[in-house]
């Protein structure tokens, strides 16, 4: 049974790796826009790329401050593991990516990992 004093850093964790799924659908939604060339992307998707560059760092200083009073062997797993979860579901399931069972198989041993670094302690 997972000890209620990790609970608050599985929350951060879970916070930062919405943030960052979000971060990335942003920029999936700009990079399928259809541009002639790169810099007229940038120059039409700017508020885009920059609401998704605010949420990276937005997510940076967050774990800084979260870092003072969490375990890095927990949080950074936990965080990083849930970030690609949910970047697997919204390909999926927002934009209509195929994902194959090779890699929900994969997505379930993350999950598992998740589920075993955040309850042994």
């Amino acid at each position: 049974m997972m000890p209620l004093m990790w609970l608050p850093t599985l929350l951060h964790a879970l916070l930062m790796a919405v943030i960052l799924a979000a971060s990335h659908a942003t920029l999936k939604w700009v990079a399928e826009r259809q541009y002639d060339n790169y810099w007229q992307l940038l120059l039409n998707e700017w508020k885009g790329i920059l609401l998704a560059l605010s949420a990276y760092g937005f997510i940076f200083f967050y774990y800084v401050f979260v870092l003072r009073s969490a375990a890095v062997s927990l949080l950074y797993p936990v965080y990083t593991g849930l970030s690609v979860l949910f970047v697997v579901m919204l390909g999926r399931w927002v934009f209509g990516e195929s994902v194959g069972s090779t890699q929900w198989l994969g997505a379930a041993f993350l999950l598992i990992g998740i589920v075993l670094i955040s309850t042994n302690r």
